[in-house]
């Protein structure tokens, strides 16, 4: 086998059945798939990806502005009936979609960021993507901010972090990261005999000349061991605790994959998950419609994963959300919003101060960024600096995970 193909298929290979790894001698030499628990703190990062209009989704309903701007998809003010906007503080309301969240933000334990961004924001979806996720506003780099994140901490884990669906780019880098579909993805088909070309391949010492081969050794062993460990959970069913019901799609499944990573104690860091369909150009709709509907999937998948954890675990795990842009603050003519600047973030733990964060910059004209957009007032680099530095307690990270960033305290976190 060429090894170019052979990287091909590694990147895909989901889960080997354990009869398999034992056939060709890499079970014995793993031990328990938990010898190395780690019992430490744990983030969950959701992308919105697509640009989620952040005016509907954290409604300022105590600014006329904002229905003059939308006289078709505004959200109505709290206390209109049915399609109100969730109140939140007398200012703003969630859409009423998001009555799952809505419960969090009771509790104390969800912090609203209605106006995130970065200077000179970037429209376009990919580059503005890679710039939030390199943690460099306005440089892609080749490496993401959680990777580099996990590089400067070493840590004893059976599986430190993983990406659902493909490798996302923060978590590209020198740490190898696994990239799952989901923990109960069939076997990939791969027989004993690449199995055994595989074994070869590892038992073989590495020199230090040979870079590819370093790196395909280092891949390769976190992909061998991490099949051993997802082989476990594939034999296993598993009962959402305390109720939690999470969406029955991908999202919904994938999240809860997270909260049985976190339950075994598998070292579980980082985990990063997806969620598209937010680029609502044309029929955007208000209270009810596309955006409606995705938004309370979203809110019911975070509510599921929040309640299926408890404070047994969530005192422990952070819950970030993020979308690279938000939306025109004036309707287009096919009833939607094009690519915009700042838009709504949220903070979700037992360890967060609810609450929301951020200056209100207003939505007359004046205000609006380049007379169109939302005008961020809070810097998605300081989100990520306060997780850092309040929830990893590693500050000392801080200049190499983000840097060039200039550290300034938000408050969501103690």
């Amino acid at each position: 086998m060429k090894r170019r193909n052979f990287l091909k298929g590694l990147a895909a290979m989901p889960v080997f059945g354990r009869s398999a790894l034992s056939a060709v001698g890499l079970l014995s030499s793993a031990g328990s798939a938990f010898a190395n628990g780690f019992a430490g703190k744990t983030l969950v990062v959701i992308f919105q990806r697509g640009g989620c209009d952040g005016l509907n989704t954290v409604v300022p309903y105590g600014e006329d502005e904002y229905y003059r701007l939308r006289p078709d998809i505004a959200i109505a003010r709290p206390g209109s009936g049915v399609g109100g906007a969730l109140d939140l503080d007398g200012f703003f309301g969630l859409h009423p979609a998001m009555s799952a969240m809505h419960e969090i933000y009771q509790q104390g334990h969800l912090a609203v960021l209605p106006t995130v961004h970065y200077h000179d924001g970037n429209r376009s979806h990919f580059t503005s993507q890679d710039f939030i996720e390199s943690g460099t506003p306005g440089t892609k780099r080749a490496d993401g901010w959680l990777n580099r994140y996990l590089t400067s901490r070493s840590q004893e884990a059976d599986m430190r972090a993983v990406s659902f669906g493909s490798l996302v780019h923060a978590l590209k880098g020198s740490t190898p990261v696994a990239a799952i579909d989901s923990l109960d993805a069939p076997v990939s088909g791969l027989d004993n005999e690449v199995l055994s070309q595989l074994s070869g391949i590892y038992q073989q010492p590495v020199s230090s000349a040979l870079k590819e081969r370093l790196l395909l050794k280092q891949h390769g062993e976190l992909a061998l061991d991490n099949l051993l460990v997802l082989d476990q959970y594939r034999q296993q069913s598993y009962i959402p605790d305390n109720g939690a019901v999470y969406p029955e799609t991908e999202y919904g499944r994938q999240l809860r994959d997270i909260a049985r990573l976190v339950k075994a104690r598998a070292g579980l860091e980082v985990a990063a998950v997806n969620i598209g369909g937010w680029d609502n150009h044309s029929g955007q709709g208000g209270a009810e419609g596309t955006q409606a509907n995705r938004l309370s999937e979203f809110s019911n998948g975070i509510a599921a994963l929040y309640k299926d954890l408890g404070a047994a675990y969530m005192n422990d795990v952070v819950i970030v959300t993020m979308t690279e842009f938000g939306r025109t603050a004036k309707q287009n003519a096919s009833g939607g919003t094009d690519h915009g600047n700042a838009s709504s973030w949220f903070v979700i733990g037992h360890q967060v101060n609810g609450g929301i964060y951020g200056e209100w910059p207003g939505l007359s004209s004046e205000q609006l960024y380049l007379g169109r957009y939302l005008t961020h007032s809070t810097d998605f680099t300081d989100i990520f600096g306060e997780i850092i530095v309040k929830h990893f307690n590693h500050a000392s990270s801080l200049a190499g995970v983000l840097p060039g960033s200039h550290y300034q305290t938000v408050g969501f976190m103690s």
